[in-house]
């Protein structure tokens, strides 16, 4: 990823796991991401792909997620959609009245990440 226009790309920890929260930012923040995680995504497990269970644990988790969310004051926080047409991965298309890095969302994101499990490879809050 570094090689290919991200600078600050994080290793991996002793696990395999690289710290999701900071993967997230970047791909929000470079916009090489995502040539450079296409062309890089043949090195991860199953060519990036996560299976059908992942799909559906990270669907559980991030509606999970975003009720928890709501129900500590941030009103508009939306349910996840589909990534794309092809790709019926979860994300959060979050309104721009949302700022996932101001203070007060941020204490709340944290409070509701216990109900991404560690395993969902699609989490970006950790």
């Amino acid at each position: 990823m570094r090689a290919n226009g991200v600078p600050g790309f994080p290793d991996p920890d002793s696990s395999g796991a690289l710290p999701k929260r900071q993967v997230a930012q970047l791909a929000a923040a470079t916009p090489r991401f995502v040539p450079a995680h296409k062309t890089c995504e043949h090195f991860l497990p199953n060519g990036g792909q996560p299976t059908s269970a992942q799909v559906l644990q990270a669907w559980n988790d991030m509606r999970a997620f975003a009720r928890c969310m709501r129900s500590h004051g941030v009103s508009d926080w939306p349910d996840p959609t589909f990534t794309s047409n092809e790709d019926h991965r979860p994300f959060f298309n979050t309104p721009a009245d949302i700022d996932p890095n101001a203070p007060q969302v941020t204490a709340k994101i944290r409070g509701c990440q216990h109900l991404l499990h560690a395993s969902n490879p699609l989490s970006t809050t950790q």
